[in-house]
């Protein structure tokens, strides 16, 4: 959206705030950190890109939305393999739990879906649409846990051909 003239200023859930801004002036990147937006470290981290020129544009629990001016030049959060690879196990690992999460529900509701038949109640196809809803939604996270998956073994290779 900065490369069309729109600023992100602020986010909430599933809502991003714009501003008119000259095209392509900034660039955005978004991070997910390792602690919580008030602790300790991420308040040093968060002074630390500051003083690097790079503003602080919003929060949304872990995730941290960063923006730098493009005519600073390029603009990359990790420059080294292990903070990348860090960084994509903290985003991994998120997806991992909430996919769990979701499978586990999912058969839960099947098993619901069982004792509900097994007893003659008319509620069973309700707990099955939403099984079936949870379980699809749960393989979808797991591909997306996947693609992170293999991204981190791709740049484990290459870490270890550039030693």
């Amino acid at each position: 959206m900065a490369a069309k003239g729109l600023a992100m200023t602020a986010y909430t859930f599933c809502r991003y705030t714009f501003e008119d801004c000259v095209p392509g002036e900034y660039i955005y990147r978004i991070e997910y950190l390792e602690h919580n937006i008030n602790h300790p470290e991420s308040i040093r981290y968060i002074r630390f890109m500051a003083e690097n020129g790079v503003e602080h544009v919003d929060t949304y629990f872990r995730w941290v939305y960063f923006r730098k001016k493009a005519d600073g030049g390029d603009f990359k959060i990790y420059s080294d393999f292990t903070s990348r690879i860090k960084h994509y196990q903290r985003i991994s690992k998120i997806w991992f739990i909430i996919c769990c999460v979701d499978l586990c529900m999912g058969f839960l509701q099947f098993s619901i879906v069982i004792r509900y038949w097994a007893e003659g109640f008319h509620y069973w196809l309700t707990n099955a649409v939403e099984g079936v809803l949870l379980i699809s939604l749960g393989i979808i996270l797991l591909n997306l846990w996947w693609c992170y998956a293999k991204r981190i073994k791709r740049l484990k290779r290459e870490r270890e051909i550039q030693e």
